[in-house]
């Protein structure tokens, strides 16, 4: 807000924080909104069954297995302590259900603990760190999310590209991407309603696929690479065409 004064275009990633520019009065010469960075709809998308298979074949996963997929850090932020409380709920239900949770960090421990606790240990698998990410996300039945603030999460989009429904916590970056009964769910940090909507997708499995063909459809319009592109480089183009004029009236 301090540097907008100074600013000749300031560019936000998702209309909340557009809006909040505008109705703040941030000085800014121009305020714009872009689709976020894009994710590549080429590589990020979703496979033919029996590819799948044979790709959870691959990494261990049987075809019957309920996969939800999680990257992310572990912070108090995104906060993998709540998707483990909410398995707890669906694992009579569910007991097919995995939690994949790729990453490293401070509290993995602290999750891993947990997950003994709430006797869940078998269905979270900790991955770490993990450079497969398209192949995991193409092998997954869901994607889930549970952080507390985002600005535009790139993790919840290439998701979305595979053609996974999502079911993630209220917050303005998941807001930009999911609409409820559209394309997955948002849950305000209720672990017992984020269990119950798991074991509504367990069980029907024509509202996963429906919610996760708009999901990806929704990347295609707005998100993908080459929209995003698109839209700065019109944002570009008009200032590097003002430097332009500026430097041959200068000469």
């Amino acid at each position: 807000k301090f540097l907008a004064s100074i600013t000749d275009c300031l560019i936000t990633i998702n209309r909340e924080d557009y809006q909040l520019a505008n109705t703040h009065r941030f000085k800014a010469k121009s305020i714009k909104h872009v689709h976020g960075v894009g994710v590549n709809t080429e590589i990020f998308g979703p496979v033919e069954e029996a590819q799948k298979h044979i790709l959870r074949e691959s990494l261990g996963y049987k075809p019957n297995d309920f996969l939800m997929f999680y990257a992310a850090e572990f912070n108090k932020n995104k906060n993998q302590k709540f998707l483990i409380k909410s398995l707890a709920h669906v694992k009579q239900e569910v007991p097919n259900a995995k939690l994949l949770l790729a990453g490293e960090g401070n509290l993995l421990q602290e999750c891993q603990a947990l997950a003994r606790k709430l006797k869940v240990n078998e269905m979270v698998h900790f991955l770490g760190f993990r450079n497969d990410i398209v192949n995991l996300l193409k092998i997954s039945d869901i994607a889930v999310a549970s952080s507390l603030r985002e600005g535009l999460p790139v993790n919840i989009m290439e998701a979305m590209a595979c053609g996974l429904p999502v079911i993630a916590n209220n917050n303005r970056g998941h807001r930009e991407l999911i609409h409820n009964d559209q394309n997955g769910w948002l849950i305000n940090n209720q672990t017992v309603l984020f269990g119950q909507k798991i074991k509504k997708l367990a069980c029907d499995s024509e509202l996963k696929i429906e919610l996760g063909l708009r999901g990806r459809k929704m990347i295609l319009s707005n998100f993908s690479t080459h929209n995003v592109i698109d839209e700065k480089s019109e944002i570009y183009q008009g200032y590097m065409n003002e430097m332009e004029d500026t430097l041959w009236a200068v000469h």
